[in-house]
C-alpha cells in the first residue's frame, strides 16, 4: 500500500497537486472511506437536517422526524404541570448552536486528522497491517493539537476584527451618524478581505499541527504561513476551488432546502436531491482534504529544501527525504508486530 514521496513534489504545480489528489481518493478509497464514513459522512448528515429543519420550520410545519414524537417534545420542554421553563427561547437556541458548533468542530478536525495521517502513510514506505487501527487509536493526540492551533486562529481572528473595526468606529463617533452607513460598509469590506488573507495564511495550519507533533497552536500558525508564502500559487488555488466550491455547496443546500419549504416540487424529489448533494458533499471534502494534504507535502519540501533542513537534503542523502515518517502506533500493537 505504502509507496513513498513522489518525484519532485517539491516543484509541483497546481494541476499536479489536484491530479495527485484524485488519484489517491481513486487508488486508496478503501483505504480512506472508513474515516470518510466515520466523521465526514456525520458532519454531511447534520448539515442536511440543520437546513431542512430550517425549511420545515419556515413553512410552518415540523420536520418528519420529530411529528411522532411531538407531543413528548412539547410536553419535555413545557413541563410536567404545563409551565414553560424560566429559561429563555434564546438561550436554548444558544445552546443548542454551541453543541452542534462543537460537534461539528469535532468531527472535521477528526476527518482531517485522519486523512492527513492517511497520505503520511501512503508516503511513509514504512507497511504497517494494523494502519487503520494505527491511525484510529493516534487521533486522540491530533485532536489536543488541533484544539490549541483552533483557539489561536480564533483569538487572532477577533482581534484582527476588533483591530480593523477601530478606526471606522473612531470615525463613526467623531462624525456622530453622519455617514454612519457608509463607514459600516467599509468596515465589512475591510474586515472580509483581512479574515480572508488570515484564512489563507493559515490554510495548512490544521496538516502542520497533525503531521508535525512539535509544531501547534501558534508555531502551527507561523509554520503554515511560510509554507502557504513558499508556494503560493498552488496554496492560492487550493484556497480559492475551497471557497468557490464550498460556497456553492452551501448555496445549493439551501436552494434544495427551499424547494421543500416553498412546495415547488414532490416530497420524494427533495429527498433523492438531498441523497445526491450529500453524496457529492462526501466526495469534495475528501478531494478538498487530500488536495490539501498533497499542498502540504509539496510546501514542506520545497521550503526545508530551500532552507537547507530537508532531513537527507542537509547531508546529501538521497531517497525519501522523510523516511521514516512517523505513523503512530500504539505500544500494544508495536509489541504485537515485534511478536510477529
Amino acid at each position: 500500500m505504502v509507496e513513498g514521496i513522489p518525484y519532485g513534489l517539491g516543484g509541483w504545480g497546481v494541476p499536479s497537486i489536484f491530479r495527485e489528489a484524485g488519484r489517491l481518493l481513486g487508488k486508496y478509497f478503501t483505504f480512506i472511506a472508513p474515516f470518510i464514513f466515520a466523521f465526514v459522512l456525520p458532519t454531511a448528515v447534520i448539515q442536511l437536517l440543520e437546513v431542512f429543519g430550517l425549511a420545515w420550520w419556515a413553512s410552518g410545519q415540523d420536520p418528519p422526524f420529530l411529528q411522532k414524537h411531538r407531543h413528548v417534545l412539547s410536553k419535555a420542554i413545557a413541563g410536567v404541570d404545563g409551565s414553560y421553563p424560566a429559561t429563555p427561547a434564546w438561550e436554548s437556541e444558544f445552546f443548542i448552536l454551541l453543541g452542534v458548533g462543537i460537534l461539528m468542530w469535532l468531527l472535521a478536525s477528526l476527518a482531517i486528522a485522519s486523512i492527513c495521517k492517511t497520505v503520511q502513510y501512503i508516503y511513509s514506505e514504512e507497511e504497517d497491517p494494523s494502519a487503520t487501527k494505527s491511525i484510529f487509536m493516534s487521533l486522540p493526540q491530533a485532536i489536543l493539537r488541533l484544539l490549541v492551533t483552533s483557539i489561536w486562529i480564533l483569538f487572532l481572528t477577533l482581534v484582527t476584527i476588533f483591530t480593523v473595526s477601530l478606526p471606522f468606529y473612531l470615525l463613526s463617533v467623531i462624525f456622530k451618524e453622519k455617514h454612519e452607513a457608509l463607514f459600516e460598509t467599509v468596515n465589512q469590506i475591510f474586515i472580509y478581505i483581512a479574515v480572508t488573507i488570515l484564512s489563507f495564511l493559515f490554510l495548512l495550519s490544521q496538516e502542520v499541527a497533525v503531521l508535525e507533533p512539535n509544531n501547534y497552536g501558534l508555531a502551527a500558525l507561523k509554520r503554515s504561513s511560510k509554507l502557504v508564502q513558499a508556494n503560493i500559487l498552488p496554496a492560492l488555488a487550493v484556497f480559492a476551488v475551497s471557497l468557490v466550491v464550498g460556497g456553492s455547496l452551501s448555496k445549493l443546500s439551501s436552494y434544495i432546502a427551499s424547494l421543500h419549504g416553498a412546495g415547488k416540487v414532490p416530497q420524494w424529489a427533495v429527498y433523492i436531491l438531498a441523497i445526491l448533494f450529500a453524496l457529492l458533499y462526501l466526495t469534495y471534502v475528501a478531494y478538498i482534504y487530500l488536495a490539501t494534504v498533497v499542498l502540504y507535502f509539496s510546501s514542506k519540501v520545497k521550503h526545508d529544501a530551500a532552507e537547507g533542513t530537508l532531513p537527507g537534503f542537509r547531508h546529501g542523502g538521497s531517497g525519501n527525504p522523510y523516511a521514516p515518517l512517523v505513523v503512530v502506533s500504539h505500544p500494544i500493537l508495536q509489541n504485537y508486530h515485534n511478536v510477529q
